[in-house]
C-alpha cells in the first residue's frame, strides 16, 4: 500500500471513529435525560442542547426520538451480553456451579453500573410505545432462553434434579432477578450502596440450588 493510500485510509478511519464517538455522545446524553424525565417529557431540542449539537447532526444518526430510544434498548442488550455472557464462557468449562454464581454476580454488577439503562428498560420503556415492545421482549427472551439452556445443561450434568418444569422455573428465576434489580436500582436507589452484590448473589444461588439440586429429591 502506497503512502498516499495509507493516508487516505487513516483519514477515513479517523472520520469513522469521530462519527462513532459523536453517536455515543448523543446516546449518553439521551440516556441520562430519558432516565431522569421519561420518554414523553424528553424532547429532541433538550437532547440537542445537552449534547451541544445541531439538528442536522442529530438526524445524521437517528431518524427521530423513537429511533434514538430504540437504539438505547439495543445498546442495553448488547452491553449486557458483552459484560455478562462473553466473559463467563471459560468458567463454564471448568465448573458449572461457579459459572452460575458468577453469571448472577456479573448480571447484578451490570444493572448497578448501568442504572440509567436499567431504569429505561425496567420502568420507562414498558407500555410507553408499541414500537418498543419487540426490543424489550427481545432482551427478556434472550435472558429467558439463556436460563432455560443452562437449566437443561444442569439437569443433563446431574446438578439439577430431573422432572422439573424448566420453562416455568426459568420464568420464576428471571422474574425474581429482574424484581431485585428494579427494587434496588430503580425504586430504592438510595439503598443501592447497602446492596451487597456478592452476598445477594450467593443467597440467590443458594436459593436456586436448594430447590433444584439433586439432593432436593430426597428432602
Amino acid at each position: 500500500m502506497s503512502g498516499k493510500a495509507i493516508a487516505v485510509y487513516k483519514e477515513a478511519a479517523g472520520r469513522t471513529m469521530k462519527r462513532e464517538l459523536r453517536k455515543d455522545q448523543i446516546l449518553e446524553c439521551a440516556k441520562r435525560l430519558f432516565s431522569q424525565r421519561g420518554y414523553y417529557q424528553t424532547h429532541i431540542e433538550t437532547i440537542l442542547k445537552e449534547a451541544k449539537i445541531g439538528k442536522g447532526t442529530f438526524y445524521l444518526y437517528f431518524k427521530n426520538k423513537q429511533d434514538l430510544f430504540i437504539s438505547l434498548l439495543i445498546k442495553f442488550l448488547d452491553e449486557w451480553e458483552d459484560a455478562v455472557l462473553s466473559t463467563s464462557t471459560e468458567l463454564e468449562k471448568e465448573d458449572m456451579a461457579s459459572y452460575f454464581k458468577t453469571f448472577i454476580k456479573r448480571s447484578f454488577q451490570f444493572f448497578r453500573q448501568n442504572e440509567d439503562l436499567c431504569n429505561i428498560y425496567l420502568r420507562i420503556g414498558p407500555g410507553t410505545d408499541e414500537a418498543f415492545e419487540p426490543f424489550i421482549e427481545r432482551f427478556e427472551e434472550k435472558m429467558l432462553q439463556y436460563v432455560i439452556n443452562k437449566l437443561e445443561e444442569g439437569v443433563q450434568s446431574n446438578i439439577f434434579r430431573k422432572g422439573i418444569d424448566i420453562e416455568k422455573v426459568a420464568n420464576m428465576l428471571l422474574g425474581a432477578f429482574l424484581r431485585l434489580d428494579y427494587y434496588y436500582f430503580v425504586l430504592r436507589k438510595k439503598s443501592r450502596e447497602s446492596f451487597d452484590i456478592d452476598k445477594t448473589a450467593d443467597q440467590f444461588f443458594d436459593f436456586i440450588m436448594s430447590g433444584l439440586r439433586v439432593e432436593a429429591d430426597k428432602m
